[in-house]
This record gives C-alpha cells, structure tokens and sequence, in this order.
C-alpha cells in the first residue's frame, strides 16, 4: 500500500478522546507504508544549461508560458535531454473547523497528558528529493526539518527510496531494494512525474502573481488552477482519492522559460473532523547532464525464517 505523507494541520479528535498524539502515531504508521533509501545524489549546481525557451520567459502571457515550461519539461525528460533534479519539502498542519472542537496539544514527555488546546497544530515535516531523466526515475525520502530550520537532505534520517527504470519500479524502506507495483512518495513519484506537463498545459485562469527568488535568482510567478487528476501524487502515492486542492497551485519560471518550483496546498480528506492540510513545495533544476538513475542495490534479503 503506498504510504502518505500528510502533513498539514490537523485537530485532535476531542470527542472519544482521540488527541494529537494518537494521530500522530496514526500519521507515522502511514509514513511507514512509504519507504526509502539513500543514494549518492550529486545535481548540478548550475541549473542554466539545460533546455531554454525560443521565445524567453518574460515575454510570453501567463498562458504561452504554462505551454512553453510543459515542451521545455518534456524535452529534458526526453531522450537526449539533461534531465531533471528535484528537491521537495512537505509540511502538515491540523486547523480547527469553524465551530467544532479544538486541537488537544500532547505533551511531548508524556503522551497521555495535555497541554491544552489550540486551533493550529503543525504536525510535521517529510522531504525528497530526486531525478527525473528519459532512463527512468529516483528518488529518496528523509525526515522534513522543525519548524522554522532549513531541510537537511543529506544528514535527516532516511525513510524510503523508489527507482524505477527499465521497466521495473523498486522501493527501499530502509533495508535494501525489492520489486514493487506501489512505490513511496511524497509530491512526485514516476507517475506524477510524467504527468507535470500536463498539469501545466491543463491548469486553467493562469494569471501573473509576481514575482519569487529561487536559488537566489528571481523568477517569475503565475497562478493557475489545477486538477488532482494531473497531480494525484502531491499528498502520497495513491493520494488521489482523499486528495483535494485548496485555492490555486502557484508555479514559478526562470527566465528561460522553465518551471522552477511549484507549490500546493492540499486538504487530506481522511481526515473528517478538521481540516488536515498538506503544503508541498518542489523545486526543479535544469542540468546539463543529470546524475545517472543508480541501479536498486543491495537487493532487500529477508532473514530466514527462524528454524524450530
């Protein structure tokens, strides 16, 4: 079963004395259906030298953009393309509905004890990071940073890994690589993946919304709505279901023309008596040659079954 990684606010269930921390421990327990495993990431530090617009970003409308960034994401994906790198970090958070009950805060030493209630409780973080070239597609998932502190993709504990390249998709939940048809994932995944120039060329009432700074360099920011269908893996791998966007998806372009980072805010429906939200932010980068999709090794070998 694919596991989500859910994190966005959610309240605890007051009533039948279901606290945070019991959904905690529920929110962990579907993290754990994930999986992951380290591999040597090395992206290119200068994203510039891949695939550009004829055209330029600043020139085209809100629109040609979206279609231009989608070709351009295709021919870096495509065979003879550099490839891309990607690099996620998902936050959860509960939020108390307008008249229901508030969010029990557990006591962090003692799980049976409360500090009160509030109407926002940040639940926690996930983050990965990947590639995405014509040979296939990797990537590892890590434990997100607290609140308020930078993603750590090399030191956070890993959690799980997915590889999918000739033909086969593999997964790694922290032991070694076996053969699945439901790999981990968190914001992209294979599928989710080769659906992104089509969430582009799909998302609809695209309009200018400034501008960000990406990596130190401003891009240029438009806002568009988009379907869940186009982005089924923005909560979790087999997210779809108990996924619903909420507001616009906000997607940024450098000034060739490329998507650079897209960010989302989604509702885990699950979740029935507050509101569990689930922001997922991706940043994209454009090298000329991206690091090869590794090969699933050591192979997961389960210990014998102990002999009576």
């Amino acid at each position: 079963m694919a596991r989500g990684i859910a994190q966005s606010p959610v309240r605890p269930i007051i009533h039948g004395r279901a606290t945070v921390g019991s959904l905690l421990v529920a929110i962990l327990g579907l993290l754990v259906l994930l999986g992951w495993r380290a591999v040597a990431f090395a992206p290119e530090s200068d994203g510039d030298r891949g695939p550009v617009s004829q055209v330029g970003g600043a020139a085209l409308t809100p629109s040609q953009l979206k279609a231009a960034a989608a070709a351009l994401f295709e021919t870096a994906t495509g065979p003879g393309g550099g490839g891309v790198t990607f690099e996620i970090v998902q936050h959860s958070s509960l939020h108390a509905r307008p008249g229901g009950p508030l969010i029990e805060i557990p006591d962090p030493i003692d799980r049976y004890k409360s500090l009160g209630f509030t109407d926002q409780y940040e639940l926690g973080s996930l983050i990965e990071r990947g590639i995405v070239t014509a040979d296939g597609f990797w990537m590892e998932m890590r434990a997100g940073p607290a609140e308020g502190q930078a993603p750590d993709f090399e030191q956070a504990p890993y959690q799980f890994g997915a590889i999918a390249k000739d033909g086969t998709t593999w997964r790694n939940d922290g032991e070694g690589w076996y053969a699945t048809d439901r790999p981990p994932g968190i914001g992209l995944d294979p599928a989710t993946a080769a659906l992104l120039p089509t969430l582009l060329r799909n998302a609809s009432g695209a309009t200018d919304d400034g501008t960000e700074s990406v990596d130190g360099t401003s891009a240029r920011r438009i806002e568009a709505t988009g379907r869940v269908a186009d982005l089924p893996g923005i909560i979790a791998v087999d997210g779809e279901p108990f996924t619903a966007l909420v507001g616009p998806i906000e997607f940024a372009f450098d000034d060739a023309g490329r998507l650079v980072r897209l960010r989302a805010l989604a509702r885990n429906e699950n979740q029935k008596e507050f509101d569990l939200l689930v922001e997922t932010v991706i940043t994209f980068t454009y090298p000329l040659i991206a690091p090869a999709i590794p090969d699933p090794t050591p192979v997961w070998s389960p210990a014998p079954a102990p002999q009576d």
